[in-house]
């Protein structure tokens, strides 16, 4: 039997883009960090998830497998049969002590490390924008969960939904259907093209990387910060998305929005970019006017951190660790 109290933890964050790894001792001193590649299930699968996973380890002199305790937040695992699936491989692959050893393993959604990392307490919904939106939700005795299948499912407005907005707006001012704006510029100068036209076509044609269009998401909070009409019209209709995801989640855990704490995260939220930031609040505060301002947070650390924090918490759930002795998000976010 593993002596959990003796053992080492394990926080991952797979993101679309990125997955990032932390590991501690039962102390709370992180011993071991790094990062990888995008290693969604959606694209690679469990096997190709793990993969990922245990090259990081391995790149940053981590041990790959036999931890006492795993949480892996991983975006595109938004449904509990695939929670199940991935955890099947992670324990075929001993990323935790064996059967009859006592290792811990939990799998669960990104957005519930990213919830972690900044409530403050175990109820509230957290937003994420990245390369794709999603939201979930829970008050303690209820989960809120969302298909986050892409336009399937409802969905717009990450990184990739924004960037191709760009491509399309600048095509619209080139071909006359759309008013001038600054995105025509930057799509040129991201795909090196005299034309968005020409960027396009090389994207339709496999002549520019699959994926690359997620990259113009940034150029957009940047021109609408700058008031250019068709990127603030982007970015608030991002914060449309961001706020009925909210208003969503508390009304089917039957709280009105302003009783939870709002947690936003994502590459495109922790930005923190001005617009977005002003269009976010406003939008929140258009479906509950009770909205405060303390209950809007913005995550502060990495969500790497939200990982071990549930590794942490599974230490103490199994009586190993008193609650006293967790770390705070503060504290692993100075070593990482």
């Amino acid at each position: 039997m593993t002596d959990l109290a003796s053992g080492l933890l394990l926080g991952v964050d797979v993101g679309g883009s990125k997955t990032a790894v932390a590991v501690a001792d039962t102390g709370g001193r992180v011993l071991f960090s790094g990062r990888g590649p995008g290693g969604s299930p959606d694209e690679l699968g469990e096997e190709g998830c793990l993969d990922v996973v245990q090259e990081a380890l391995a790149a940053a002199g981590a041990p790959r497998s036999g931890y006492a305790v795993a949480a892996l937040a991983v975006a595109g695992v938004d449904q509990p049969d695939e929670e199940v699936a991935l955890a099947e491989v992670a324990r075929e692959r001993e990323l935790v002590a064996g059967p009859g050893e006592g290792g811990v393993l939990s799998v669960v959604n990104d957005l519930f490390a990213v919830l972690r990392s900044a409530a403050g307490e175990p109820r509230g919904v957290a937003v994420i924008a990245g390369t794709g939106t999603n939201a979930v939700g829970l008050d303690g005795e209820r989960t809120v969960r969302f298909l986050s299948l892409g336009p399937v499912s409802g969905d717009w407005g990450g990184g990739t939904d924004l960037g191709v907005a760009a491509l399309g707006a600048a095509c619209r001012e080139e071909d006359g259907r759309g008013p001038a704006t600054a995105l025509t510029a930057a799509v040129r100068e991201q795909y090196g093209t005299a034309s968005a036209h020409e960027a396009v076509l090389a994207l339709h044609r496999g002549q520019a990387p699959a994926g690359s269009e997620r990259h113009l998401a940034r150029a957009v909070l940047a021109a609408a910060d700058a008031g250019d009409a068709v990127a603030v019209g982007l970015v608030r209709r991002l914060a449309e998305e961001v706020a009925d995801f909210a208003a969503a989640s508390a009304s089917r855990l039957g709280h009105p929005l302003h009783e939870l704490p709002v947690v936003l995260g994502g590459g495109l939220l922790h930005a923190r970019a001005p617009r977005l930031t002003a269009e976010v609040r406003a939008a929140l505060l258009a479906r509950d006017p009770a909205v405060t301002d303390d209950r809007i947070r913005y995550t502060e650390v990495a969500p790497v951190v939200g990982s071990l924090l549930l590794a942490f918490d599974a230490l103490v759930a199994a009586g190993s660790l008193p609650a006293s002795a967790r770390p705070t998000p503060a504290a692993l976010a100075d070593q990482l």
